[in-house]
């Protein structure tokens, strides 16, 4: 066409073969992104696409650079295209490959090779960041477990690492360093609990990465912030515990969004980004979008981490399974693991887990109290580096008063030595860290530092999210916290949980130190005690050191306290940041006050700035002026861009159009997807419709599908059809899942029955996991009863915090 030689950059082929696959999308029935993921995932073997690179695809922002990913997509496009309308006329598998093949060619920057070369010279040579990838061979280098010892007499003929038996996310890892390796730059990010097989499997994927290629594994975030700039083409980025460079706040933004820029640079492509994370509470925590009003810290890290996902089963089963038993010969301790990994466990076996777990069990009462101390420490935010002095002063809080006098004068000292052992050579439970550097802190802070097993870490946070330390913990916390992002952690998880008086000492103290969201964190305890210049004036400190949030956070308290003029003008001054939320807030002001196309106008602003949240609200200000096709394409574009409610919403749309049909085939889509809102949603319609028996098979796929609130529902639903044994069960069985709401619900329960001592047990146990709602709507249910004093000293518990008397006693283990 005579105006492609006119597209800007240069880049007519790409923006043709842009055009090309869109009108090709379009004859398909416009399939929703997240369909074609499934799709290829169907595949033997596997086709790996996200939904981001289709969205890059179809607007030219990318080209594919695998003949084969690319082929899978337009024959399936081209299937569908003729499945809708036998007349379409389908384009010759050859024209398709030419144009793509030019795309490449015109894409490809000038001045560099595509093929790698072997001979890579140094870093000093280059100016990139990394080494060259042949360099690596210690896997402990790059964060692999440490495998249990063999038996003694084969130990010396044994490898480092165990024989590998490849699973089929290995496949996936596989083709994800070929099309890297084509130049294709990508990220995968590894996603399972502690001692999987995460790190292992990106090792043996990195033997299949070309000659030529670096690799760059910053040890922390300032590494990794500072480096960035300095990674070049063909370079492998490794993140293990990608939280630890993607979850820090400020920080964390600029790391993700500098990932996203590298990703993107066709300059400085093929790069491959290879990073490992636990499902929850970090996987979750980056990637959900945060409640309409509530600040957006993670935005960056979740556009980077969407899509990206692999998730590597925990458990071997099946064929697998049966793949390490033909192994098991080859390996002493792949035998033992068969035989010893329970239900399959074998990559936690091999990697000392579960023995580890067991020590722990069995620990004496003193190493139990300081393991316990520091798994608290990690799971209510601490960092990994835990001071020898905080482990011992907050040991206390995990001691009886006669466990306490019976205690030996050293006890310390064989605490340590219990939980410094490793278990079959392979992990302990706590380990010294060892500076490589040996210069003094100039902090003063010196003295011995530990960091604790990560499989100890994820045990805590699965069975002790109900549980809130004493108070030696948090005078600990206040005296011996290894950083000020420490103190400022620790001091939000005491006011999530009512301890109010040690959340101000932590702030204080992160104050002192210099952090700006400290200043914000005190304004917000503040406020809750009832003191509102107090917290207003610390806010406005807050804002003038640039903390990001605390301009949003005023706006918000000047609008509840009726001045919205105030409010509008903070708001003005957050945007004008690059703050999306503050963008919604005004639009949202305008829409109540009427003006729509104001409010659409900064609705459209923040989406076009990569806010989807935004774009569901589009949909739905569509959908109120009838404009329900408009609002159709906006929540396909919310879904595509990750917001995993859209669909839904979709669906109900279609659904209140009359279109029962097609609102079902809409959910169950997601729910393929593995949407558990979805789920929900469908489980709901069941609900409506009197099918309880479908509504709890629906409910308990989407428990399964890791729904922290479905059991929730099944319980509701046992409530209805007057099974309140059953529903009491279920709601127990979701509070230990960590839905705290279920706790409120159970209270409720108690609370109609009588038993109001059990209901404020309830409610204060759901205070101590760091919800505050169950206490809350308790005080409203006693006031609605007439029964006022109860009511108010509740809130005053609200106000002043259960730490108030100092009557907080050891933690139930």
């Amino acid at each position: 066409m005579a105006g492609d030689a006119g597209d800007a950059g240069g880049r007519a082929k790409a923006a043709k073969l842009a055009r090309a696959l869109k009108e090709l999308h379009e004859r398909a029935g416009s399939p929703t992104y997240a369909k074609l993921v499934r799709q290829g995932a169907e595949q033997h073997p596997p086709v790996v696409l996200k939904a981001s690179v289709f969205s890059d695809w179809f607007n030219g922002r990318g080209v594919p650079a695998d003949p084969g990913r690319f082929a899978f997509l337009v024959t399936w496009l081209e299937h569908e295209a003729a499945r809708l309308d036998h007349a379409y006329v389908a384009t010759p598998t050859a024209a398709w490959e030419r144009l793509r093949s030019e795309a490449v060619r015109e894409r490809r920057p000038t001045g560099r090779p595509h093929t790698p070369h072997s001979g890579e010279p140094s870093s000093a040579d280059t100016g990139f960041v990394g080494r060259p990838v042949r360099e690596f061979t210690d896997p402990f280098a790059l964060e692999v477990h440490h495998a249990i010892d063999a038996p003694e007499h084969a130990r010396a003929e044994m490898p480092v690492l165990p024989v590998y038996v490849a699973r089929t996310h290995d496949l996936v890892l596989r083709e994800a360093v070929e099309c890297a390796a084509a130049g294709e730059s990508a990220m995968v990010t590894l996603v399972a609990g502690s001692s999987t097989g995460k790190t292992r499997a990106c090792w043996e994927a990195l033997q299949g990465v070309p000659d030529g290629w670096r690799l760059w594994h910053p040890l922390h975030p300032g590494q990794a912030e500072a480096g960035l700039a300095g990674v070049g083409p063909r370079t492998v980025v490794c993140l293990n515990e990608a939280q630890t460079y993607l979850e820090p706040a400020g920080a964390g933004q600029r790391i993700a969004t500098g990932l996203r820029e590298l990703l993107h640079d066709l300059r400085r492509g093929p790069v491959l980004i290879l990073a490992t994370l636990w499902p929850d509470p970090f996987w979750t925590t980056l990637t959900t979008r945060p409640p309409a009003g509530a600040p957006d810290p993670h935005a960056q890290a979740r556009a980077l981490l969407t899509g990206t996902d692999l998730r590597v089963p925990e458990v071997f089963a099946g064929d697998d399974l049966d793949a390490v038993r033909a192994r098991a010969g080859e390996d002493l301790r792949l035998a033992k693991a068969l035989t010893s990994g329970g239900n399959g466990r074998i990559t936690q076996f091999l990697a000392g887990a579960l023995a580890l777990l067991k020590r722990f069990e069995l620990a004496p009462t003193h190493a139990r109290a300081v393991l316990e101390a520091a798994m608290d420490a990690r799971r209510l935010g601490h960092g990994p580096v835990l001071r020898q002095a905080f482990l011992e002063d907050a040991a206390d809080a995990y001691l009886t008063d006669h466990e306490s006098d019976a205690l030996d004068d050293d006890w310390f000292e064989q605490a340590l030595a219990y939980a410094t052992t490793r278990v079959q050579g392979a992990v302990a439970p706590l380990t010294r860290i060892r500076p490589r550097r040996r210069t003094r802190d100039t902090t003063g802070n010196d003295g011995l530092t530990y960091r604790l097993a990560d499989y100890l870490e994820q045990h805590a946070r699965r069975t002790r999210s109900a549980g809130c330390p004493g108070t030696s913990f948090w005078d600990a916390a206040h005296d011996h916290a290894h950083t000020p992002a420490d103190s400022l952690n620790l001091a939000g998880a005491a006011r999530e949980r009512l301890r109010l008086r040690h959340a101000e000492r932590l702030f204080g103290r992160a104050i002192v130190a210099g952090k700006p969201g400290a200043l914000l964190g005190l304004a917000k305890l503040r406020e809750t005690a009832g003191d509102r210049d107090a917290a207003e004036r610390l806010a406005r400190e807050a804002v003038e050191t640039g903390h990001p949030h605390a301009l949003t956070w005023l706006a918000a308290t000047r609008e509840s306290a009726g001045d919205r003029d105030d409010a509008e003008r903070l708001y003005r001054q957050a945007a004008d940041t690059g703050d999306t939320h503050a963008l919604r807030q005004l639009a949202r002001m305008r829409r109540e006050a009427g003006d729509h196309d104001g409010a659409e106008r900064l609705y459209r602003q923040a989406a076009d700035a990569g806010d989807s949240f935004a774009l569901e609200w589009l949909a739905r200000m569509r959908d109120d002026v009838g404009d329900h096709d408009g609002a159709e394409q906006l929540y396909r574009q919310a879904a595509d861009a990750g917001r995993m409610y859209a669909l839904a919403w979709l669906a109900e749309l279609r659904k209140d159009a009359g279109d029962h049909d097609g609102a079902e085939h809409l959910a169950r889509e997601a729910a393929d997807a593995g949407n558990c809102f979805a789920l929900e949603w469908l489980a709901d319609l069941r609900r409506a419709a009197g099918d309880h028996h479908g509504a709890e098979r629906l409910y308990r796929q989407a428990a399964d599908a890791g729904s922290l609130i479905a059991l929730g529902y099944l319980a509701d639903l046992r409530q209805e059809v007057g099974d309140h044994k059953g529903a009491a069960s279920l709601y127990r069985q979701a509070i230990d899942a960590g839905d705290t709401e279920a706790l409120l619900r159970l209270a409720e329960l108690q609370e109609d029955a009588g038993d109001h001592d059990g209901a404020e047990h309830l409610a204060c146990e759901a205070a101590d996991a760091g919800d505050t709602h169950a206490l809350k709507r308790l005080a409203e249910l006693r006031e609605e009863t007439g029964n006022r004093n109860s009511a108010e000293r509740l809130r005053a518990l609200l106000r002043c915090g259960l730490d108030a008397e100092d009557d907080m006693s050891p933690v139930d283990g």
